[in-house]
């Protein structure tokens, strides 16, 4: 299946893509496929192989993470122009996380091979997805920083452990 000018017209608009110039987003979307879910199918199971980048084009997807059992935490909302599942393209390691179709998703998705591939064809164009899909992480592990601290800090609050 072919990407539609939408699809072109989200890929101009996504952040991650926000560097690229409109001949690089023709070449980059010559790697992609898109796929649509539709709302309640899982697009990723926590702690199964995921070895692909996509990049939300519409509806609204819900991140969580199995806490105990059946019981789960929702960790994020993701939206139009979100990503997912660069971790486990770039570690290799299972799914951290599932991601849910919460209405009808269309999504624009690059598999490792095709990452490969454009690695070999286009180094310059794989440098700057790759750049801009470090900036992003960095800026998602700040903000979990940022979670981490204020939970410790109302833990000892809640202990009055900081009054010592």
């Amino acid at each position: 299946m072919s990407l539609t000018p939408a699809d072109m017209a989200f890929l101009a608009r996504a952040p991650l893509m926000e560097r690229f110039t409109p001949q690089e987003l023709e070449v980059f979307a010559s790697y992609l496929d898109p796929k649509v879910y539709q709302a309640g199918q899982v697009m990723i199971w926590e702690k199964t192989p995921q070895r692909s980048l996509s990049l939300l084009v519409t509806g609204v997807a819900v991140v969580s993470k199995t806490i105990r059992g059946e019981v789960e935490s929702v960790l994020a909302r993701l939206t139009t122009g979100d990503h997912f599942g660069e971790l486990s393209l770039l570690d290799e390691e299972p799914a951290s996380c599932n991601v849910t179709a919460e209405e009808e998703c269309r999504v624009l998705i690059i598999e490792y091979s095709e990452l490969e591939r454009l690695f070999q064809e286009e180094s310059a164009l794989f440098a700057k997805l790759t750049w801009a899909m470090l900036k992003d992480l960095a800026q998602k592990l700040r903000a979990t920083n940022r979670k981490v601290q204020e939970a410790v800090e109302w833990g000892l609050d809640a202990a009055s452990l900081d009054h010592w």
